[in-house]
């Protein structure tokens, strides 16, 4: 299936003349109903490409366009999804998660540039997630970022499927790069360590969020994490770090130089949208 996407891809990178240094080809990837189609749906209406959310129950998701996924509600094929953010061009590869369909992971991985894996955030690490961990480190995957979904669901776990889950299971370093500071239902609000900052979101479900500064004890536990960070960035890639100071915005730094840098793998936690 993915083959059949490759010439879009071309065609997708080759618009609105992007080069190749603000190209990044992206794979949604993890165990089946973790959240990856509407991760993905969310992403694309954060950068403007979609006016507002569809539902996999209603089937009307950008990704599962065939009748079979909108009436299984889920997926099946790999898709094909693109934005642009911060003069970055995304292209989103959104892949299956049923065991039955786990090479079309291990396919996207193969063309991506970042394996973008999904975890639900009250089952934790599953055989789809330990698979495409080990795809994506067949291909040499230098950091890949893991996406905590569903932190707004009952019994919802954050910091221990960080500490407990990851780390154990897979022995690396997990970075995180936002902190939830109310899971559960209800959560809105997290920390964000590269612009040390606290976003609270509004409850409406169109993403915006005020941005205010760290206050008590939160506030010197993401002035570490960001001098980590910031060592980290030193210690592996020193043209990045000069973007990370020079570029006005931590986000646009990142953005345009986190390709192929050896540092520890992102962490991050975000609500669950059916």
């Amino acid at each position: 299936m993915l083959r059949s996407l490759l010439p879009a891809l071309f065609y997708l990178t080759s618009m609105n003349n992007y080069t190749h240094s603000n190209l990044r080809n992206v794979a949604l990837v993890g165990h089946a109903s973790s959240g990856k189609t509407m991760l993905g749906e969310c992403m694309l209406a954060c950068s403007g490409n979609i006016n507002r959310l569809g539902s996999v129950i209603e089937g009307t998701t950008a990704s599962d366009y065939h009748k079979a996924e909108q009436d299984r509600q889920f997926s099946i094929h790999t898709s094909l999804l693109h934005a642009e953010w911060l003069e970055n061009r995304f292209n989103i590869i959104d892949t299956p998660g049923y065991l039955d369909f786990i090479a079309e992971s291990r396919a996207a991985l193969k063309v991506a540039d970042l394996a973008l894996i999904v975890v639900h955030a009250t089952h934790g690490i599953e055989i789809g997630t330990s698979k495409v961990w080990e795809y994506a480190e067949e291909f040499g995957f230098g950091p890949k970022m893991v996406v905590v979904n569903g932190i707004d669901t009952e019994n919802a776990q954050y910091q221990p499927i960080l500490e407990r889950e990851m780390e154990a299971t897979f022995g690396k370093r997990f970075f995180p790069v936002n902190i939830p500071t109310n899971p559960g239902p209800g959560f809105n609000e997290a920390l964000d360590v590269i612009r040390k900052s606290k976003l609270t979101y509004k409850t409406d479900g169109s993403g915006k969020y005020d941005e205010t500064k760290v206050s008590g004890a939160g506030a010197e536990e993401v002035e570490q994490l960001h001098t980590q960070l910031i060592e980290l960035v030193a210690e592996s890639d020193d043209t990045l770090l000069e973007k990370f100071f020079d570029a006005g915005s931590p986000r646009k730094s990142f953005a345009a130089g986190s390709s192929g840098v050896s540092i520890p793998d992102f962490f991050s936690g975000v609500l669950y949208i059916k």
